[in-house]
């Protein structure tokens, strides 16, 4: 009883810590586009028009549902949820982090203790808690891959041949990249088998080494053709260009301290062997994302290798310094983190660390101030599936067009534009249209619409008022 109290102390101060974290980067105005996207479709399915029709797939699924379940639960709140779900996330993996250092791996409680601040203050941590539950729940599901396939090379056993299945089941259902880690893992399988069962066994202890892993990439195929979504989606039109430079600074902030640890462990095969799997795996994922540009950060996608790194101190052998020589290697990991971090060339990873470090981000002002232009106006026809900012900033969604009502739908299926205010995105000139409300009415890019005379405009909205005949 003592030891469950413990726990969830711990995982309410942590929820608050991290919470916080996310708060301060909020008030200097950085938000991810995931968590404004994640958001929004939670706000619509939940509270928004009962007719919305979304035409967009809600995929990957799991942090679509959980947002959608926690706004239902909770009936919507001004901190977004996408922000509650990462800070519970994160503070339930790093208790369990705890819990593993501490019982499995036998280090004391202060080092434990140590080793939770530092990984909880690591820059990736706190960057893949700011991008939101998909990020997140990639990092539960690489550390459970790798706990598990260092625990089958050393057992064999069924359960730890699901521990395997279940982590790539969840970053495939989590994030596009996913399917990057479960095709990262594949060569690295065999590395990771048991000898004398590849001896006894060959074709069926490989059948079972690589069934987790196939069946993850399947599953992930499968769902998304029953959600009519890309398996492999681009997340920008034109990958940011980084430069070789670039990427080994950004490798560095975590590669060498997870390969120093994998390979502590060296003389001892079945230790070593499934770790350089685990280490393989995550870095190879990192290679084909650089060819791919499944996740256009190259900071998310090396984030992963941190869940490595915990699972490598948790085997290290109990020697003598082994505890000085992991919080040591953590604070190294720290260090490195913050360089990493600033040079990486992403528009958002900028943003976040001038907003960490107390800047002031202006990319959202232009929607507030747009929010405070409509606070009286109703009838707002709105791509919201497009332009998802706009919605966590209205009062009341009823106020809005969206897909599924039929002015809307009559609008953009060839009739005529009958609501009582358009609401679009200044378009700079060269942009590539997403909105759909700008692509059947192009004329709005220029004003030039008849019956509609533009009434609102700053650096990312412009707003059209139907002329009353």
């Amino acid at each position: 009883m003592m030891r469950v109290s413990g726990r969830l102390a711990g995982f309410v101060m942590l929820f608050l810590g991290l919470l916080l974290s996310l708060a301060w980067a909020q008030a200097h105005g950085f938000i991810s586009a995931r968590v404004v996207m994640l958001w929004s479709k939670a706000i619509m399915q939940v509270d928004g028009p009962a007719s919305f029709n979304s035409t967009d797939a809600f995929f990957p699924p799991l942090p679509f549902v959980l947002s959608i379940a926690l706004q239902w639960i909770t009936g919507g709140t001004t901190v977004p949820i996408p922000f509650l779900l990462s800070a519970g996330l994160g503070a339930w993996l790093l208790v369990m982090w705890y819990d593993n250092l501490r019982t499995n791996g036998g280090i004391s409680v202060l080092t434990c203790c140590l080793a939770l601040g530092l990984l909880a203050l690591n820059p990736f941590f706190l960057r893949v808690l700011a991008e939101g539950p998909e990020a997140v729940l990639t990092l539960l599901g690489t550390w459970i891959f790798a706990r598990g396939i260092v625990n089958l090379r050393l057992t064999g056993n069924a359960p730890d041949m699901m521990k395997v299945a279940v982590g790539l089941l969840i970053v495939s259902l989590s994030n596009s990249y996913g399917l990057l880690i479960g095709l990262g893992a594949l060569p690295f399988m065999v590395i990771a088998a048991r000898p004398s069962m590849l001896v006894a066994s060959p074709i069926g202890y490989l059948f079972a080494m690589f069934y987790p892993v196939v069946a993850a990439i399947l599953s992930m195929a499968f769902i998304s053709s029953v959600f009519d979504s890309a398996l492999v989606p681009l997340l920008t039109e034109e990958p940011v260009p980084i430069s070789l430079q670039s990427h080994l600074v950004i490798l560095a902030g975590l590669v060498p301290v997870t390969l120093v640890a994998a390979l502590r462990s060296l003389f001892t095969p079945y230790y070593v062997m499934p770790l350089v799997a685990a280490f393989g795996a995550t870095f190879g994922a990192y290679l084909l994302n650089s060819v791919w540009h499944v996740e256009s950060d190259p900071t998310l996608a090396i984030a992963p290798m941190l869940a490595v790194l915990v699972v490598a101190i948790r085997f290290w052998p109990a020697l003598a310094l082994r505890e000085p020589i992991v919080v040591a290697l953590l604070g190294l990991g720290l260090v490195l983190g913050v360089f990493s971090l600033r040079a990486n060339p992403v528009v958002e990873t900028r943003n976040w660390v001038a907003a960490m470090q107390g800047d002031i981000i202006g990319d959202h002002a232009a929607t507030r101030d747009l929010a405070t232009f409509l606070e009286d106006k109703d009838g707002i026809m709105v791509d919201v599936e497009r332009n998802p900012e706009i919605v966590p900033q209205i009062d009341d969604i009823n106020r809005l067009l969206v897909s599924g009502q039929t002015i809307y739908d009559w609008a953009l299926e060839g009739g005529r534009l009958q609501a009582r205010y358009v609401l679009v995105p200044n378009m700079q000139s060269g942009t590539i249209e997403e909105d759909r409300i700008l692509r059947r009415f192009p004329e709005l890019k220029n004003g030039r619409l008849a019956f509609y005379e533009e009434v609102f405009m700053n650096d990312r909205w412009r707003v059209f008022r139907r002329i009353e005949s």
